[in-house]
């Protein structure tokens, strides 16, 4: 899988336009015409232009500022093609694990110590994992509001995710999250996550102890190492220098969904995703013109500018001569392999 947020944000731009010379057509605005790469998307084929752009979208009376942003979706969603297409034959999901599944007795508390209490995650120093926590379970002797706080600890005057939550007395209660991801982002790379609440804010709440049979058995992750924690902060800054290990959870427990997650592995070697870019750009323009249902299209585009067209896209097989559909496949295939490598079966005899 990947995350099509981070990889539209930190791939933009590698591939450009040019400015169109033609009056009568928008002015290209930063950030369409930057070009990190120096590649542009108008050398992918002569059929890539403002112009033909321009008179084949669908509104006839956009403005500029649209005409703008139209580019800007329309490269954001060839980079995220170009990355579906060399992932796609790639496995997603690993594990979906309950780290404390078994029952509660809901009879002893925790005394506080006034800690950040909760849960470290190592992520076994995988790169290209993604670890999810999907939804968390409360379980506490009375009601009590407070914040439930995940730090990175690269980050640790900053909490990188915070939500409110509310307890019910002596019953567990579950909170889903939407976006809580244990996985390098463009503000950190690397270090370890930790998730917890302060006790200072409990206001009398105590936090319930795992002490029946089975309920503090911890079900083991295939990608991460999870470890019930306390440690010393100040304020909203945590101390990791403190950690100590726990064998109580402090009335935690929680859901981690993994997956593989190639999100990082395409930023970091994006440059070599820029020709890909740059031919699946041309392929959506050429099938954009030969579509097109704007009135002003259909007259330039007589016979034989559409088999021109689907020259450009598809070669001549025959002639050995190879289209932009062609070489944005091989391009796509080359990347595949260097990115996914897979070794031959090889035969060997005993001697």
């Amino acid at each position: 899988m990947i995350r099509p947020d981070r990889i539209k944000s930190e791939i933009f731009g590698g591939v450009g336009w040019r400015q169109t010379t033609l009056s009568g057509y928008p002015v290209i605005a930063s950030p369409n015409t930057n070009a990190s790469s120096g590649l542009y998307f108008q050398d992918g084929t002569s059929f890539v232009t403002i112009q033909n752009i321009y008179d084949c979208q669908q509104d006839s009376k956009i403005s500029d500022p649209n005409f703008n942003t139209y580019l800007t979706k329309l490269q954001e969603s060839c980079i995220l093609e170009v990355c579906q297409k060399i992932n796609n034959k790639e496995s997603d999901f690993i594990q979906s694990t309950n780290l404390y599944p078994y029952e509660k007795s809901f009879s002893n508390t925790i005394e506080h110590s006034e800690k950040f209490v909760g849960f470290q995650i190592d992520r076994k120093k995988q790169i290209n994992i993604l670890g999810k926590i999907n939804w968390i379970e409360l379980t506490f002797d009375s009601v009590a509001t407070f914040n439930i706080y995940l730090y990175n600890s690269n980050l640790p005057k900053t909490a990188i995710k915070t939500v409110s939550v509310t307890t019910v007395a002596n019953e567990s209660v579950i909170v889903s999250l939407n976006d809580w991801e244990i996985a390098d982002n463009e503000t950190f790379k690397g270090g370890t996550f930790y998730w917890g609440y302060f006790e200072n804010d409990l206001n009398g709440a105590k936090a319930i102890k795992k002490d029946y049979e089975l309920a503090d058995l911890q079900v083991s992750t295939k990608c991460h190492y999870v470890t019930p924690i306390s440690m010393d902060h100040s304020g909203l800054i945590i101390d990791i220098t403190t950690v100590e290990e726990k064998s109580e959870t402090y009335g935690l427990n929680f859901c981690i969904d993994t997956y593989n997650d190639y999100t990082e592995l395409f930023i970091r070697n994006k440059n070599i995703l820029f020709q890909a870019i740059q031919y699946q750009m041309a392929e959506r323009v050429l099938n954009l013109v030969r579509t097109s249902i704007r009135s002003n299209v259909i007259e330039r585009l007589n016979k034989d500018n559409i088999n021109f067209i689907d020259f450009e896209l598809y070669g001549n097989k025959e002639a050995g001569i190879v289209g932009i559909t062609g070489k944005l496949n091989r391009v796509i295939d080359d990347i595949r392999k260097m990115f996914f490598y897979k070794s031959l079966i090889s035969r060997r005899t005993l001697h």
